[in-house]
């Protein structure tokens, strides 16, 4: 199967510290990176691709941190126009597309990753989990992980600072993920290869493209397959697409002579065959049931930092 990666640059990126643009000018903004986007879903589509991944935020209107509008009086939910956008050229296409947006659901906004089928259809909707701080000035944070069976394979999602946390990517790896997509503003292989690697899972990661000196450390975008190896980039801070083949299917092949001691053809089942989950004891508890809350916390903090 082929898969596309979008990058692009952010249509909200200035200092809200600093600037103050009118409404309407941040919204022509948004408009104006949003046909962005679906043009280069346009160019995925002649490039044969199966399913492309948007960035995160790609209907972004404010920066983070701006918080003279309230977000729920600046996105729609799914029966709004720009979920309607992406699932048209999904169907026009007829092809999946997973879709960085942020909407309006039960009253409440979220940063949303949404999976459009080849119908236009929503399959599914992955609301981010971990939020970084700022973020929940904004949005509220989901509270689960998902995975969508399709007959490309099973596709989970994340947003960003998901993709941060082992956790978030173990579980979908464990409910049977062969892919997963990513949109994000801020993709770093030193944490992203690993995740591919570690749950033996091909990811799709669509990042930002910033001017050179800024997120010095991010990565741009890439496909990574389930061995951990990049099989291909996007240029850094270029706006493009990004395709390749890959088989999410296959499995990964045995490594370090297991094959010689446990019968398995594929790293992935002897990596989770061979887990020790009674042995996780602290893993499922809040961090303050865990020997490292008192570091940062309570009378025996080591930090400088002040109390809220």
């Amino acid at each position: 199967m082929k898969i596309s990666v979008i990058q692009q640059r952010l249509s909200f990126g200035y200092n809200y510290r600093t600037e103050a643009p009118e409404l309407d000018v941040l919204k022509g903004r948004a408009e104006e990176r949003l046909s962005e986007c679906l043009s280069l879903i346009d160019q995925a589509a002649l490039d044969g691709a199966d399913i492309a991944v948007t960035i995160e935020s790609v209907n972004g209107i404010t920066a983070l941190g701006d918080v003279r509008y309230d977000y729920k009086d600046l996105y729609d939910g799914l029966d709004g126009e720009v979920a309607r956008r992406f699932s048209e050229a999904a169907r026009r296409h007829g092809m999946y597309i997973v879709a960085g947006l942020l909407l309006t659901l039960d009253g409440s906004p979220y940063n949303c990753a949404v999976l459009f089928g080849r119908d236009g259809e929503v399959i599914g909707v992955h609301k981010k989990v971990h939020l970084p701080a700022g973020e929940e000035l904004h949005v509220r944070a989901g509270d689960r992980f998902e995975v969508f069976p399709t007959e490309l394979g099973d596709i989970g999602m994340l947003v960003c600072w998901d993709m941060q946390y082992p956790e978030a990517a173990r579980e979908l790896a464990l409910m049977g993920a062969d892919l997963i997509c990513c949109p994000t503003l801020g993709w770093e292989n030193i944490y992203g290869l690993a995740r591919a690697y570690e749950n033996s899972v091909t990811i799709a990661a669509a990042m930002c493209a910033f001017d050179e000196g800024s997120f010095t450390l991010c990565s741009p975008s890439c496909i990574v397959n389930n061995m951990g190896t990049v099989v291909k980039a996007a240029r850094v801070g270029a706006t493009e697409v990004v395709t390749a083949e890959v088989d999410i299917l296959e499995e990964p092949g045995p490594q370090y002579g297991s094959e010689n001691f446990y019968p398995s053809h594929s790293m992935r089942k002897t990596r989770f065959t061979q887990r020790r989950p009674e042995a996780y004891r602290l893993q499922g508890l809040p961090l303050s049931k865990t020997p490292l809350y008192s570091r940062y916390f309570g009378e025996n903090k080591k930090d400088t930092d002040k109390d809220e």
